[in-house]
């Protein structure tokens, strides 16, 4: 376990200083012990794992370091949640510096093979990303990565003796595309501003500061001592460094170079300086009171009004409508909703609902497509009627059950999809969760397709037999839950299930989802709010979360991933009323993904999943 608890530092050594944008933030500092430092009042400890060239996440909620026998891994702020680890240690290989880039889903930092140069390196911010190269192989060792919100990098550039060493004058400049733009010679140790071209650098054992250009130069410290390992604050109105074995600080505009301060909660700080930003983040609550309502607040809450031009939200290509009685034609929803780019909206199964209707009329022209999910018992005349009469095209996706309206379904996204996520129709949480994830797989741009068939419990339906029975043997079939595996097994499915259903929703978050900016959370005891939530999901590309939304404590499952992904997550939403997941579940919720500082929270904003930023 980790702790947080008042202790003594001792000077280390190493380089680590990404920064990024905020106005709130604290300076710490890594020495290759075990700790991270709060200057003498305070540290963060991990007792299994030493701690070298620590680096905070864009919210301030993670730590990122080389471990003692060359990994990678990162740890959370308050010293909750375990250790993850990024990258597994490779014999002969050495690490240094890590940064988390831009938002934080990715991760670089400088690899040395025994006799092979310096390179940089960058995975996905969570544990068994492949590892790809991002500098030249150009005969030039690079190192000492720096990074920041606009996932710019810069790095330090050095010759090779021919042997595997650095040799010469040292060089820094940025890599765009796998490409090296020199900055400036005579540099070595750059440090990116969180905002603006600056980078600050190490010349002369003076800290120096220049534009991308090269220009503007600044030399921000001219005492006599040697200075190491420069750190911009994030508000870059400072940049810290090493001066005779503590951290000081001096003025962005060098307006204090004779003389850096070294501010009394600073005297006890040792080490590598990295600014950990203290961002609020926000949970967001998608609620109305009832399942109409709520559906309707997910629509709105991502999609744009297509008369108001100025409408940043995301324009509609389809709708999507259910019944709201009972979630057997439902389950395969999500994933096309995801898949059409639209709204899932409910509806009664004998009559239009009219707010529905001004719904549909809101996020799409006329002669704008419409789904019916299930036969005219699930959704009647009446209800087709007035659409049609409304100006748009109705497509009614339908099979005489639930299990051939799925693979009707399935077969309007793919009718040979790359992935398909086989999961019981008999009950709803695994499908609904299932259902995020296929639609995720379906985004514009993606060079892929996945949908969501439904078993009978551990026996498979005509329907669904004959779907599989017709794909080709590049489509894979996974068997989501117990009863799902055990119906697919016949196909070589891949089984993917927990002991429970926040088991299995934790399995299809960690196999499906890359760590991204945002999550959701619904309760795993009934399904209108998680039908329509993994719609939404699946269209801004974050897993859906399960929780028994009544209890007292958040599913430990969801709190898991929550904390393991919280250096990426920025937007928590949580689907469904105070009474369907509680305030209390909430709250723990944005504890969890959240960084040192109260996370704000919202009801119904429009503008979930719109920007990277939201």
């Amino acid at each position: 376990m980790l702790a947080v608890a008042a202790a003594a530092v001792v000077v280390g050594a190493g380089r680590a200083h990404a920064t990024h944008q905020a106005t709130n933030y604290a300076l710490t500092a890594s020495n290759g012990t075990n700790t991270i430092s709060w200057g003498a009042a305070s540290q963060l400890t991990d007792p299994d794992h030493t701690i070298t060239d620590a680096a905070w996440s864009p919210d301030g909620s993670r730590a990122v370091f080389v471990t003692g026998d060359g990994g990678i891994g990162t740890i959370r702020w308050s010293g909750s949640g375990t250790f993850m680890p990024i990258a597994d240690p490779e014999p002969g290989v050495r690490r240094a510096g890590p940064k988390w880039v831009g938002n934080g889903t990715t991760i670089v930092w400088a690899a040395k093979s025994a006799t092979g140069r310096w390179r940089i390196e960058q995975t996905v911010s969570g544990y068994g990303g492949a590892i790809t190269t991002v500098s030249p192989d150009d005969g030039y060792h690079y190192l000492d990565v720096d990074t920041n919100d606009f996932s710019r990098i810069v790095v330090e550039r050095q010759a090779d003796d021919g042997a595997g060493n650095p040799v010469g004058p040292s060089e820094i400049g940025y890599l765009d595309d796998g490409a090296w733009t020199r900055i400036t010679t005579d540099a070595a140790s750059p440090a990116l501003a969180p905002i603006g071209n600056r980078v600050a650098f190490v010349r002369g054992g003076q800290i120096w500061a220049c534009d991308f250009s090269g220009g503007n130069l600044v030399q921000l410290t001219a005492n006599a001592t040697t200075h190491t390992d420069p750190a911009y604050s994030p508000d870059a109105r400072l940049v810290a460094f090493g001066q005779d074995g503590r951290v000081a600080e001096a003025a962005w505009d060098g307006s204090n170079a004779d003389n850096p301060s070294v501010p009394p909660w600073l005297s006890g700080l040792s080490g590598v300086p990295a600014y950990r930003p203290d961002k609020i983040e926000r949970v967001v609550r998608l609620a109305g009171e009832d399942r109409f309502t709520t559906a309707r607040a997910i629509s709105q809450s991502h999609w744009a009004t297509i008369d108001l031009a100025d409408d940043r939200r995301i324009r509609a290509n389809a709708v999507v409508v259910t019944r709201s009685d009972t979630f057997a034609d439902a389950l395969a929803g999500s994933a096309l909703a995801a898949a059409k780019q639209g709204p899932l909206l409910m509806n009664p199964p004998d009559r239009i609902d009219s707010w529905n209707l001004a719904e549909i009329a809101r996020v799409l022209p006329r002669g704008g497509t419409v789904y019916l999910l299930g036969s005219e018992a699930a959704l009647g005349p009446d209800v087709e009627d007035n659409i049609v009469a409304w100006g748009f095209k109705v497509v009614r996706l339908a099979g005489p059950d639930r299990f051939a309206t799925a693979v009707e379904i399935a077969k309007a996204i793919d009718p040979t999809p790359d992935l398909v996520l086989a999961a019981t129709g008999m009950n709803f949480p695994d499908a609904l969760a299932a259902g995020a994830a296929a639609g995720s797989r379906n985004l514009p741009g993606r060079d892929s397709s996945a949908v969501v068939v439904l078993t009978n419990d551990g026996k498979l339906p005509p329907a669904t037999k004959s779907f599989l029975d017709g794909l080709p043997d590049t489509s894979e079939i996974v068997g989501v839950g117990r009863q799902g595996a055990e119906a697919t097994s016949g196909y070589g499915s891949i089984p993917l299930y927990g002991a429970d259903r926040y088991d299995t929703a934790r399995a299809l978050a960690r196999t499906y989802f890359q760590p991204g900016t945002r999550l959701g959370l619904a309760t795993g005891t009934n399904w209108p709010d998680a039908l329509a939530g993994g719609a939404l999901m699946g269209t801004i590309d974050g897993p859906l979360l399960l929780t028994p939304g009544t209890a007292a404590a958040l599913a430990p499952q969801a709190r898991e991933i929550a904390e393991q992904r919280s250096g990426s997550v920025h937007t928590g939403v949580v689907f469904g009323s105070a009474a369907v997941v509680t305030d209390s579940q909430a709250a723990q919720f944005a504890y969890a993904y959240g960084g040192a500082n109260i996370w704000r929270r919202m009801v119904n904003p429009y503008d979930v999943g719109i920007s990277p930023t939201t």
